[in-house]
């Protein structure tokens, strides 16, 4: 592949993704890739999803995604109202052709792709919808990491834990720091997240994705609007919570 941005976790945050994109047209790609989780958490949708749907070269199903239809069980009590949320906002009636629009697209999102040796999954090469690989799988459940490499040849770029960085083979978790965000990456199998464009976890509450040449591997951080992105959260009446953790980036 060329020069491919990454993108994953947008979660309904407009701010944020406008920013990202802007972001991206400045730094110039040849592609736009998603990994999923358009949706859920975030107060605008539509949007996110308009955007997306015209910008990236594929667009992958992730669990939010999926909870559109799926059971919402497994989910947390705030991700459940949220999604249940999403299902009210978007899914169609009768007469509206924009809104089945993005149902049908959510619900036709593929939940991996395959190019050129390279996996693209939302969560993991086993199980692409759902299953975290978590910073310290390496050391806690290195069987795991065993099989998750076993099931892919080259490199595999995941999202859905909101955390950027890449394990090797040696399992070993290669985090992003404020003073490391460029990467030489091994030639050798790796797995790499691409971090949060709507919900960053990792204590950086900038937008986050990846830009991807050949093997240099770089994270770029975006600043956005955190505290439109909150007012409209609470304006729609979902939990403080979700917006007091933008702020935070957790």
């Amino acid at each position: 592949m060329g020069v491919v941005a990454i993108v994953s976790d947008i979660h309904s945050n407009m701010f944020a993704t406008e920013a990202v994109f802007r972001r991206i047209d400045e730094i110039g790609v040849d592609e736009i890739y998603c990994l999923g989780d358009v949706i859920g958490y975030g107060p605008d949708p539509e949007p996110c999803i308009d955007l997306v749907r015209d910008r990236c070269t594929f667009t992958l199903k992730g669990n939010h995604d999926w909870g559109m239809t799926g059971d919402l069980r497994d989910f947390n009590p705030m991700a459940q109202e949220s999604l249940m949320w999403h299902r009210r906002r978007l899914k169609p009636g009768l007469f509206s052709p924009g809104k089945k629009k993005r149902w049908n697209w959510l619900l036709t999102l593929p939940e991996r792709v395959e190019r050129d040796g390279d996996m693209f999954v939302h969560a993991s090469p086993r199980d692409p919808i759902k299953e975290y690989v978590l910073r310290s799988d390496g050391f806690l459940y290195p069987e795991k990491m065993e099989d998750l490499f076993s099931r892919f040849e080259q490199r595999c770029f995941v999202g859905h834990t909101h955390w950027p960085g890449w394990h090797g083979v040696d399992f070993r978790f290669h985090q992003v720091e404020d003073d490391r965000t460029s990467f030489v990456l091994p030639e050798s199998q790796v797995i790499v997240n691409v971090g949060s464009v709507g919900q960053p976890r990792d204590g950086d509450p900038r937008s986050c994705f990846a830009v991807v040449d050949g093997l240099r591997l770089e994270y770029h951080r975006v600043p956005y609007p955190v505290g439109e992105t909150q007012r409209r959260i609470l304006d729609i009446g979902m939990s403080s919570w979700l917006a007091d953790r933008l702020e935070r980036g957790t």
